[in-house]
C-alpha cells in the first residue's frame, strides 16, 4: 500500500515540489527533523515556492522516502492535514484515508468473527449468538464511517454485508444514498442510534419481552419516528417509511397477486404501521403467555382486515380475499400458463370452492365409516376434475394435482383415482 502511495505523489511533479518545500522548512525549524534530501539543484526553489524554471526535480525514491516520512502520522487527523499542506489532490487523500481506517479496524472486524469468511472451517456451524456478532459488527462498521467523514469530509463507501442483525443493510443503503447529503447524515444517525437500543433491548432480554420491555420498544421507535418527522416532510417520511420498514414489507407479502393502486397502499399503509410497532403484526409473533397481549394483538388483526375492507369496498375487497387463497393463486397461475381467460378461472375456482366445502362436510359428517368417507371423497375427486376440464382440458388433473390445500389430495387412492378420465361434463 505504501508503494502505491508513492507512487500516486510521485506522478505528480508539481506536487513533489511542494512536498520538498515542506520538509526543507521542516528541516530549518527543527534539529531533529528529516535531513533535507537531494542534489543542490533540487531545492533551489525561488521564493515563491515553486521550482525554478529548468532546475529538475528530484523524485528518487530515497527522497521520496524522506519526503513521505514527513507526512506519515498514526494521527490519521495529523495525517490528513499534512496531505493537504502540501497540496495532495483530495481523491487521493481518501484513498489513502479509506486504507488507513480498514487497516486501523481489520482485527476488531475480524474478531467478532460477524462475516462468513472471518471464520475457520470448523467455526462455521458453531457460532453462538450470531445476532450479537452482526449488531456489533454494524456498530463497528458506523464507526469506521463517522471517522471517514471526518477525514474526508465526504460520505465514504464502506463495504457493509447484504444483511447485518436481522436487516438488509443493502435496502437501507439504497435509501441513505437517495437523499441529499445533509439529510443523509442526519438519517443515517438516527436508524443507527434506534438499531443500538434495539440490539442492546433484545440482547438484554434475550428475544423474551415482558410488558415493559414492550412498552421500551414502542417507546425507542416513536422517539425514531418522531425524530425522523423533524428531519422529513410528512411525503417524504411516508416515501422513506415505505422503502425500509418492515411493515411495508409485510404488506407488500399480503397484497402480493391483487392489483392494490398507489394510493390504497399507501393509505393502509398508514394505518398498518403505529399497529405494527406495537403489536408486530408483521413477525406474526403472539405471546404465548400473556393472553392480554395476544387478544390485543388478535383485535389489532381484525382491526386492519376491516380497514382494508373500508379501504377496498366490497368487490375489490373480496378480489383480494382471493388472491390470498393458496387455491385461487394456484388456479391463477395454472391459467396464465394455459392461457385461459380471467372469468374462468373465477368460475374454475368457484367450483373447486364447492368441492372443497363438501369434502370438508364428508370429513366431519360421524355417520359416515372410513370406507364410506374414502369412497365418497375419490368420488368428489372424479367430479372435480369433470368441473376442472371445460376450463384446463387434458390438463384438469394436473390443475388438480397443485391445488394447494386441497383436502381430498391427502385421501387414500387420490393418486389411482386422479388418472380416470371422466366421461365429460356433469350436470
Amino acid at each position: 500500500m505504501q508503494k502505491i502511495i508513492l507512487g500516486l505523489i510521485g506522478l505528480n511533479l508539481v506536487l513533489a515540489a511542494g512536498l520538498a518545500i515542506t520538509v526543507a522548512q521542516h528541516a530549518s525549524r527543527k534539529t531533529d527533523a528529516i535531513p533535507a534530501v537531494g542534489s543542490p539543484s533540487t531545492t533551489q526553489i525561488a521564493e515563491t515556492g515553486q521550482p525554478k524554471p529548468g532546475i529538475p526535480v528530484n523524485t528518487s525514491e530515497s527522497a521520496r522516502d524522506a519526503i513521505w516520512k514527513a507526512l506519515v502520522s498514526t494521527n490519521l487527523k495529523k495525517y490528513a492535514a499534512n496531505l493537504r499542506r502540501v497540496g495532495c489532490p483530495e481523491d487521493t487523500i481518501q484513498e489513502i484515508m479509506l486504507a488507513e481506517v480498514n487497516r486501523l479496524y481489520a482485527a476488531r472486524e475480524k474478531a467478532l468473527k460477524a462475516r462468513p469468511e472471518d471464520l475457520s472451517p470448523w467455526e462455521a456451524g458453531a457460532q453462538g449468538n450470531r445476532r450479537d456478532a452482526e449488531s456489533k459488527l454494524r456498530q463497528l462498521l458506523a464507526e469506521k464511517r463517522n471517522l471517514l467523514k471526518e477525514l474526508t469530509g465526504v460520505d465514504p463507501g464502506i463495504s457493509m454485508p447484504s444483511r447485518l442483525a436481522g436487516r438488509d443493510t443493502e435496502l437501507f443503503e439504497a435509501a441513505f444514498q437517495a437523499l441529499p447529503e445533509s439529510t443523509r447524515n442526519q438519517v443515517r444517525a438516527i436508524q443507527e442510534n434506534y438499531w443500538a437500543q434495539s440490539d442492546d433491548l433484545k440482547q438484554r432480554t434475550m428475544g423474551y419481552l415482558e410488558p415493559e420491555d414492550r412498552d421500551e420498544f414502542v417507546r425507542i421507535k416513536a422517539e425514531r419516528r418522531d425524530a425522523l418527522a423533524k428531519v422529513f416532510t410528512p411525503q417524504e417520511l411516508q416515501d422513506y417509511e415505505m422503502q425500509t420498514s418492515a411493515t411495508a414489507s409485510a404488506l407488500r407479502s399480503r397484497m402480493d397477486g391483487f392489483n392494490v393502486s398507489d394510493a390504497e397502499f399507501r393509505k393502509i399503509f398508514d394505518y398498518m404501521q403505529p399497529l405494527d410497532e406495537q403489536y408486530s403484526l408483521s413477525r406474526r409473533n403472539p405471546d404465548p403467555v400473556s393472553q392480554e397481549f395476544t387478544a390485543a394483538r388478535t383485535q389489532a388483526e381484525q382491526d386492519l382486515q376491516n380497514y382494508i375492507h373500508q379501504t377496498l369496498g366490497d368487490d375489490r375487497y373480496a378480489e383480494y380475499q382471493r388472491t390470498r387463497d393458496p387455491v385461487y393463486r394456484s388456479l391463477q397461475q395454472a391459467g396464465s400458463e394455459a392461457g385461459v381467460p380471467q372469468d374462468s378461472i373465477l368460475q374454475a375456482y368457484q367450483a373447486t370452492q364447492q368441492m372443497q366445502d363438501e369434502a370438508k362436510r364428508l370429513m366431519q359428517d360421524p355417520n359416515l365409516t372410513q370406507e364410506q368417507r374414502s369412497q365418497s371423497l375419490q368420488d368428489l375427486q372424479i367430479q372435480a376434475l369433470q368441473r376442472l376440464q371445460p376450463f384446463f382440458g387434458d390438463k384438469a388433473d394436473q390443475v388438480l394435482q397443485r391445488l394447494q390445500g386441497n383436502p381430498m389430495a391427502n385421501q387414500p387412492g387420490f393418486r389411482a383415482n386422479i388418472n380416470q378420465k371422466p366421461a365429460g361434463p356433469s350436470n
